[in-house]
Parts: C-alpha cells; structure tokens; sequence
C-alpha cells in the first residue's frame, strides 16, 4: 500500500465523522475502517466499526456539523501518525489534535487513536 493510499484511507475515515447520512457514514467506514477496529480517544475506547458508527453519531448529535481537515500526515510500516484541526459547524476552529492510526493488510484501519483536550460537552 502507498502512502497515497493511506492517506486516502485517512481522509475517507475522517469524512465519516463529518455531517454526512447515516448511510454514507457507514458506506465511508466500510471502506476506510476494518469491522473489528479498536478506536480511543481521552473520553472513549471503541470497539468495532458499529459502536465507532454509534460514537460518530453521538459526536454529531452534540456538535452538529462539526468536521475534520488533515494538517499534516506522516506514516511507515503500515501506521501513520496525523495532526488535524476540527471544525464546528459555522467553519470555527473547533479542536485540534493528532491521531495515530495503524492499517491492516486489507489497508483499512485496524487501530486508531486521538490525542486532544476533551472539549466541554464531548460525551
């Protein structure tokens, strides 16, 4: 797998947590996130790609139309290390914060975990 390629990967994961349908939601996490993944980040540890559906949702609920730009991505031996800014839904800096991501063979996401100070009303 490229570089190119995860992070494609990456940015298809991180276009799931922003305001899209449920259906697109899942269709984007079936693509970038293997059915078993592991996610954490300060206020939660995930396991599966439905209970990381549910927390994604429940994400949008309380900070609707918040969104993910990729800063900066550096990656080898099938693991990537990404800083990000979030965005609420008025296009406001929201949150910033890094995520390490390790791949699968498949190159779908088998791990990820975001390192950021919880903001108020994060679940």
């Amino acid at each position: 797998m490229t570089d190119e390629a995860r992070l494609n990967t990456w940015n298809t994961y991180q276009a799931a947590w922003g305001p899209v349908e449920d259906a697109e939601r899942r269709r984007l996490l079936e693509q970038s996130v293997a059915m078993d993944c592991v996610y954490t980040d300060p206020a939660s540890q995930i396991h599966g790609r439905d209970a990381l559906m549910v927390r994604i949702s429940q994400t949008q609920l309380k900070f609707p139309g918040a969104h993910f730009r990729n800063d900066s991505f550096v990656v080898h031996h099938e693991q990537g290390l990404f800083r990000w800014t979030m965005y609420d839904g008025l296009g406001q800096v929201f949150v910033k914060g890094e995520s390490f991501g390790r791949f699968g063979e498949d190159g779908r996401l088998i791990q990820a975990t975001g390192f950021f100070e919880v903001p108020p009303g994060e679940p």
